[in-house]
């Protein structure tokens, strides 16, 4: 079977204005709802706070790459490996899993991190990245992170 080289891709993520707005109008329709419906008000106030912790937790770290655990670099290796790098400076070797999704305007990168019981996950937008970075990391999970040697 032939032997496919592959060219590095290292992409430097960049804040994302985009999925930050998308966090917090998905935030502010949740409690938009929870407050039409017929719940008392013990109910809902708690219900909301959660929603706005949780997704002050998820804006500072995946849109606006703020905490330690921030994925804020994408690597593939001429052998065709994927890597993450956290905001903490250390690198892992990564698995992208089946259940990521790649389009041309978003991609959602599910990884499997080795000693990390959960999958990881890092939204892609246009606006994270450079937009060759961008294509070249969607050509590869598209075709290229499968096994090319059979």
């Amino acid at each position: 079977m032939a032997h496919y080289s592959l060219k590095p891709i290292h992409a430097d993520l960049r804040p994302s204005r985009w999925l930050a707005g998308l966090l917090g109008g998905v935030c502010l329709g949740a409690c938009l709802v929870l407050a039409m419906m017929p719940l008392p008000a013990w109910l809902v106030l708690p219900a909301c706070l959660l929603s706005l912790l949780a997704t002050l937790h998820v804006l500072a770290r995946d849109a606006l790459l703020r905490l330690p655990a921030s994925i804020d670099a994408l690597e593939v290796t001429v052998k065709s490996e994927l890597r993450c790098k956290l905001r903490s400076g250390e690198w892992h070797m990564a698995t992208a899993l089946g259940s990521s999704t790649v389009t041309p305007w978003l991609t959602v990168l599910n990884l499997k991190l080795p000693g990390h019981r959960f999958a990881c996950h890092v939204v892609l937008t246009p606006d994270r990245l450079d937009a060759e970075q961008f294509r070249r990391l969607r050509v590869w999970l598209k075709w290229g992170s499968r096994n090319l040697d059979g």
